[in-house]
């Protein structure tokens, strides 16, 4: 009896000490979209719309909707400057035909930084809904890092984005590249003036579980394989620029390796900048107690009234992160109810 116990004692021991599965694994399941297939987590929806060069896709977590992968062949188009679309307003007003995409946004400069600022006022519009009702709105998007990028688009910029936005007044982090070019020149007269965002594609999710899951959403994007049939009907079908667009599994298996080496190589400075803008965001302050290095999130309004009555708190220590500790910085803060 007493070696059972003690084997049932050791058994226990070891369930406790062997490893955990990780809550945010995600096994990716094959998905065939006909004309393309992709691996994604198999509790996942995916979402298609377009064709050739327009063709795009959305998958997206059921239960978390900032964690996603998404792909755009092209976005657009877009105004280049607020002359253009007045002359297209007064076109229209004056009896002419219908400029279906009357409600786009003036991007000015035409960057893909730029473009990715707007793309929320993209995803609201009529033509954008009728396109994709799932289309992601990337809302207070703030920028953490660009990188420029050798473009595949004649007269087109390219940038690797590390960025922040919000959903549903949640914050979530992700990983962006965007061509962004000219279309059709501005003339003086309506249906000019504009450009597109052409190979729109990242990966984003939750801020505080992008780090632990983007090397899966890197391996999902990387997947996508579109039929060789349909990419060579496409291209016979197409201009010389769309040719280069619908080259889309080669250019999102290398995305996918610029995505995960721009995350693997990033600067600690802007992880510190990520956790900062992330608090603005939200709207709360970080502080920390220097005795157990614990971080804390808190409200504007409770550091105000903590510094004018520290002495009646056990502890009375707290004070503000300094800007560049990256180990506290990435510490998971604690919420404000916790601090005695």
């Amino acid at each position: 009896m007493k070696d059972k116990s003690m084997l049932f004692f050791i058994l226990i021991v070891i369930s406790l000490l062997a490893p955990r599965a990780n809550s945010f694994d995600l096994p990716l399941a094959n998905y065939d979209g006909g004309v393309y297939t992709i691996q994604i987590p198999a509790s996942w929806n995916i979402y298609t719309a377009g064709q050739c060069g327009e063709l795009a896709f959305v998958a997206r977590d059921r239960e978390n909707r900032l964690n996603q992968v998404f792909f755009f062949g092209s976005i657009g188009p877009v105004y280049m400057s607020q002359e253009q679309k007045q002359i297209d307003w007064n076109y229209m007003n004056m009896g002419g035909y219908p400029v279906d995409w009357i409600e786009m946004p003036v991007i000015n400069p035409l960057t893909p930084e730029n473009f990715m600022l707007h793309f929320s006022d993209i995803a609201s519009t009529r033509i954008a809904q009728q396109f994709m009702p799932q289309v992601p709105r990337f809302e207070n998007f703030k920028a953490i890092s660009i990188t420029q990028r050798p473009s595949m688009i004649q007269d087109g910029k390219t940038e690797m984005i590390r960025a922040l936005f919000t959903k549903q007044a949640k914050v979530g982090e992700g990983m962006f590249l965007c061509t962004a070019a000219p279309f059709m020149p501005f003339t003086g007269g309506p249906g000019g003036g504009n450009g597109y965002g052409f190979m729109v594609s990242g990966v984003t999710a939750a801020k505080r579980q992008f780090p632990q899951i983007v090397s899966i959403l890197v391996k999902s994007i990387g997947s996508f394989k579109v039929n060789p049939a349909y990419v060579n009907q496409c291209i016979q079908a197409s201009n010389a620029t769309f040719q280069q667009v619908m080259r889309s599994s080669q250019t999102l298996q290398e995305t996918s390796d610029l995505i995960m080496k721009g995350w693997q190589n990033r600067n600690k400075t802007h992880d510190i900048m990520a956790e900062k803008r992330s608090d603005a965001i939200l709207g709360f302050e970080r502080v920390y107690d220097p005795d157990t290095k614990e971080t804390y999130q808190i409200n504007p309004q409770f550091w105000e009234g903590y510094k004018l009555n520290q002495q009646r708190f056990r502890m009375n220590n707290l004070q503000l992160l300094p800007d560049n500790n990256y180990k506290l910085w990435n510490k998971a803060p604690k919420p404000q109810r916790e601090i005695r």
